[in-house]
């Protein structure tokens, strides 16, 4: 099965480089921004977490979208996942 995600690579406030997976990324209506929503976090591993992986899952809970800034943003590719890599939706809007 194919899936179809966003990996979105971006500079943060510290200066650092993350990516995201999201579902969807489009223009906002804010000025200057592009709004990404439905972060999805991709496990590589069960047993290796990496520190970038951790600050990202710790960034991103319980986010259903973030606006980034145009000139942060580095990189925006299209991927489909093949192979069945577990994903996790770190925010689910049914919850309200």
């Amino acid at each position: 099965m194919k899936k179809k995600l966003f990996k979105i690579t971006f500079v943060n406030g510290e200066k650092e480089s993350m990516t995201i997976h999201a579902s969807s990324v489009n223009p906002s209506s804010f000025l200057g921004l592009i709004e990404v929503s439905d972060i999805v976090f991709m496990d590589s591993s069960d047993i290796l977490v990496t520190p970038g992986d951790d600050k990202i899952k710790t960034e991103f809970k319980n986010v259903e979208r973030t606006f980034l800034p145009i000139n942060t943003i580095i990189r925006i590719d299209e991927v489909y996942i093949e192979k069945e890599t577990p994903i996790i939706r770190l925010y689910n809007g049914d919850d309200d």
